[in-house]
């Protein structure tokens, strides 16, 4: 698996769980998942577990770009 760092690229997947919440699951961040009370809220959280994963500052995370994604 590539090593992500603060300028690449993050992909996160977001899942509707029916239930309000959603499931955050960032690709290729090993351990790289999360969750959120709104969809408004996915990539603030997102983007904090990618700063906290890396130990870097939240301002140095590169872009994230978020799909939404159906659960099954």
């Amino acid at each position: 698996m590539t090593t992500l760092g603060a300028t690449d690229i993050y992909r996160v997947e977001a899942f509707d769980t029916d239930d309000g919440w959603w499931a955050i699951k960032v690709v290729g961040l090993k351990f790289g998942y999360t969750q959120a009370a709104n969809f408004d809220e996915v990539e603030e959280v997102a983007r904090d577990l990618i700063a906290c994963s890396l130990d870097i500052d939240e301002t140095d995370v590169g872009t994230i770009v978020v799909n939404e994604t159906v659960w099954s």
